[in-house]
């Protein structure tokens, strides 16, 4: 399990670029042009990758598209405009390409050893789908070694309890709350060798050992029942091949960790281990030590040529004992392996410089060349291109002037003015009676709280007696109302709100204040100067479009959308109806 979870590390942290950097459909279509440039479908899912939003129909989805397209225009009448200017050749422009350019060779080697390998056929999708018509119940035994593992299985044969030894021996933290009960679950559910076995046997039946990644498990089918969820094909298909993607990503990135570990050899530098071991003992009386753990060490106790001390080497790289103490501190303890666990702690370090070691990896494969990292860095380049030709290339607008500053403040009293808020306690009834009975007899704030305490129907404030804090009208309106009206240290109400009756006691308020001028003067004038750069761009993009020929492609641009979704969806809402 561990072992399974640092490698789940490895591939949310040194491939999450690759992850979400996704790919779009493998035709390139043309979708705008501008000037002689044409901006493609996988441009334009690069962009579009950085938006989500929810569509209602096919026509929603284009609209939006065709906005996000218009974005993506405008970028590229800034990018043209930069390289006339030479923004190109600028030092900063190679500084930010330079500094970002790991990320996306990694980018390109999740892409090349890993998403291009992760295809699924036909005969894989139909193979999986029939397996999903029964579901099964199983217990195991989990074990460390196969001998425990034979063990085991002939105390079974000879008519010892499963479930008991379970409890007993299995290393599934689970397995002392459920003895080894799996419960029910379909194909697809657990790792491969673990469900070929579950799912070749009947009810009653117990396997051999059958060796996984966690160990080896002993398996018996307790109960086998047609799957509710099994649909026709067509219908699971897409999501059993999303399911065999993923697997198979999962697979291969693992393989690709696996065999990129072996090539940098990591060697742990057993005697450091040993020297901070010694050490510990030293520093701590035995009563401490035997509750203090063997996986961290207090940086403050280590002099700075015993930080220097070299924890571990690979090829091209080497690691000292301070950088691996600082490294560790984002991991939680249970997750940090011993210093004495010297394979663990290689797949620490591993874990630790992953980012460094595939950076390598892909440099030494020469994916700098490959034309898709071309592509992408040009793009990152030209992006900020963009960016600095409309921040420092346009124009500068000349500052505000102190009357405008004032000026906008005294025509723009709502922007600089607190809202009103009350301090309120409540009881919250569903009886109208009752209600109004306690607002005539409650007269202090302490049995209001009382009754609060006891009564109020409002979720969570029993337990506050009642205080609903500092309210402003936006989250309780008709409280809030009617509690404007009413004294400080009075009760209001009842007053129908959520179909209840609220009365309550107005401990405080807070009157709406216009904001001093010269506290919101700097706001002020950025607002005033961010309008006129603004104003100075949109006039620059005018005389840019006019000058320019822009063409847009409707028609590529609604292949990008599935627009049988949307049919299937207005064909249920109409059968609900």
């Amino acid at each position: 399990m561990k072992k399974c979870y640092l490698i789940g590390l490895l591939i949310l942290t040194a491939f999450s670029l690759g992850l979400m950097s996704g790919c779009g459909s493998s035709e390139v279509k043309t979708l705008a042009k501008v000037g002689d440039y044409e901006i493609k479908t996988d441009e334009f899912q690069d962009f579009y990758k950085n938006f989500r939003f929810p569509y209602a129909t096919a026509q929603d989805e284009f609209d939006k598209k065709k906005e996000l397209l218009d974005s993506l225009i405008i970028k590229r009448l800034l990018i043209q405009a930069a390289y006339e200017i030479g923004i190109d050749q600028l030092e900063e422009i190679s500084r930010v390409v330079l500094a970002n350019k790991d990320r996306f060779v990694l980018d390109i080697l999740y892409l090349r050893q890993i998403l291009d390998k992760a295809t699924v056929s036909e005969a894989e999708i139909k193979d999986y789908y029939n397996h999903l018509q029964y579901k099964i119940r199983a217990s195991h035994i989990l074990v460390k070694d196969l001998d425990t593992a034979n063990s085991l299985s002939e105390r079974i044969m000879n008519g010892e309890n499963f479930d008991q030894l379970a409890y007993e021996f299995s290393i599934d933290p689970s397995a002392k709350r459920n003895r080894g009960d799996l419960g029910y679950f379909t194909w697809g559910s657990m790792v491969d060798g673990f469900q070929e076995a579950a799912f070749s046997m009947e009810p009653g039946e117990m396997s051999p050992p059958v060796e996984t990644q966690f160990g080896y498990h002993i398996i018996k089918v307790v109960d086998k029942q047609p799957n509710e969820l099994f649909s026709d094909y067509e219908t699971m298909k897409p999501s059993i091949e999303g399911q065999l993607k993923m697997r198979k990503l999962n697979q291969l990135t693992m393989e690709f960790l696996d065999e990129v570990r072996k090539k940098v050899n990591i060697q742990i530098e057993k005697s450091t281990c040993d020297y901070l071991m010694h050490k510990r003992e030293n520093l701590y009386p035995p009563q401490i030590l035997a509750n203090l753990p063997k996986n961290d060490f207090d940086l403050e106790q280590l002099d700075r040529s015993e930080r220097e001390l070299i924890l571990a080497t690979w090829n091209g790289g080497q690691m000292t004992l301070f950088e691996y103490l600082n490294a560790i501190k984002q991991y939680p303890h249970n997750a940090r392996p011993n210093f004495d666990n010297y394979d663990s702690l290689a797949t620490f370090v591993f874990i630790i410089k992953s980012s460094d070691m595939l950076t390598n990896e892909a440099n030494a494969m020469g994916l700098e060349n490959d034309p898709e990292y071309k592509r992408k860095i040009k793009l990152f380049k030209e992006y900020n291109m963009a960016s600095v030709m409309r921040d420092d290339s346009l124009p500068k607008p000349a500052p505000p002037e102190e009357l405008e500053i004032r000026k906008y403040y005294d025509e723009h009293p709502g922007e600089f003015t607190t809202q009103a808020k009350i301090h309120v306690y409540e009881i919250l009834l569903s009886d109208e009676l009752l209600a109004r009975k306690l607002a005539r007899e409650i007269k202090t704030l302490n049995k209001f709280k009382e009754k609060a305490a006891e009564l109020t129907e409002r979720a969570g404030k029993r337990g506050t007696n009642g205080d609903l804090g500092v309210i402003e009208r936006d989250w309780f309106p008709e409280v809030f109302d009617l509690a404007r009206k009413t004294a400080v240290g009075k009760i209001g109400g009842p007053v129908v709100t959520q179909g209840k009756y609220s009365i309550f006691y107005v401990a405080d308020k807070q009157k709406e204040e216009m904001k001093n001028f010269l506290d919101v003067k700097g706001d002020i004038q950025a607002r005033i100067t961010y309008d006129r750069k603004n104003d100075i761009f949109l006039n620059w993009l005018e005389e840019r479009r006019k000058n320019t020929k822009v063409v847009i492609y409707d028609d590529a641009l609604w292949s990008t959308i599935d627009k049988d979704r949307y049919v299937q969806a207005d064909t249920t809402g109409q059968m609900g109806g």
